[in-house]
């Protein structure tokens, strides 16, 4: 489906939103933000070749942000405001590790980018914008003394339209908490509190 959202892409490309794309230490993580971990996983999976971006010139390769991952924006309240400030960037189908702020508990709007295409180099031309797009908004249950929270598996199936047909959250943790203690030696395990619908 073809949407008129392309104004995120262009938040994303001029560097106005605050991008996690994951972390290497926890010394990143600062005591008002959390590890989040879980994984998103696409049915079927979505291949390198169903993904198109061509955005003019790419100085800062923002394109890292866009094929095999996935956009979530999150706020504050449950509903989506045009500048939210904050989105995580999580690699699709495998085990992500991302640094969220407590205040952040909501992601309001994700999607994962198949097509993104400007119009042109005149300012205001835009972009083309094809996504597909997450159940939302989705309340992450972060409390005060959080390190690290597990969130689990998104799974997603989808149609030919890139439309979702059905989600459902799956409970991995044994395995995450795995890769998170051999990520990050020593550290605490994770409290488990899965991903559920936000009220509005």
């Amino acid at each position: 489906m073809r949407l008129p959202l392309a104004a995120l892409a262009s938040f994303l490309v001029a560097g106005c939103v605050s991008v996690s794309e994951g972390i290497g230490n926890l010394r990143e993580v600062d005591a008002g933000s959390v590890v989040l971990i879980g994984k998103i996983q696409i049915v079927p999976p979505i291949r390198a070749k169903e993904q198109t971006y061509r955005a003019g010139v790419d100085l800062f390769n923002t394109q890292r942000h866009f094929i095999g991952r996935a956009v979530l924006f999150v706020s504050d309240r449950p509903q989506y405001q045009e500048r939210t400030g904050n989105a995580l960037n999580p690699p699709l189908e495998e085990t992500f590790f991302l640094k969220l702020p407590k205040s952040q508990r909501f992601m309001v709007k994700g999607s994962v980018t198949m097509e993104l295409l400007s119009r042109g180099a005149s300012a205001g031309s835009g972009f083309d914008h094809t996504e597909l797009l997450f159940p939302a908004p989705i309340e992450f249950d972060v409390r005060p003394g959080d390190a690290a929270l597990y969130v689990g598996t998104l799974r997603l199936y989808r149609d030919e339209f890139h439309d979702v047909t059905k989600a459902e959250v799956r409970d991995d943790y044994a395995e995450a908490s795995a890769q998170f203690r051999s990520k990050f030696p020593g550290a605490p395990a994770p409290r488990k509190a899965l991903l559920k619908p936000a009220k509005r």
